[in-house]
């Protein structure tokens, strides 16, 4: 009920946006236009950028590597009874 609800609302407010005179109407320039888009993709790049750097900043500092810590991780349980007693291992279930 609550999704028709957003969707109704959604739909209702571009509707009344673009029905505003003179908002929709405004000619831009090809010019403004691209600029404002690469402004955009820049503004993603960077935030790309310093979400990368500050993740690899804290698997650094705060996580310990696990390369290789299980050697049988890879191997695939020949039986039902192997992928049970595999899974409680990994999940550490009592």
């Amino acid at each position: 009920m609550r999704q028709k609800l957003n969707k109704i609302l959604v739909i209702a407010a571009a509707i009344f946006i673009a029905a505003l005179p003179g908002y929709c109407a405004q000619a831009v320039s090809i010019k403004q236009t691209a600029i404002k888009f690469l402004m955009a993709m820049g503004g993603v790049a960077l935030s790309s950028v310093i979400i990368f750097a500050g993740l690899t900043l804290y698997n650094k500092l705060f996580k310990r590597p696990s390369y290789f810590k299980n050697e049988d991780s890879l191997s695939t349980p020949d039986n039902i009874d192997d992928a049970v007693v595999f899974f409680i291992k990994k999940n550490k279930l009592k």
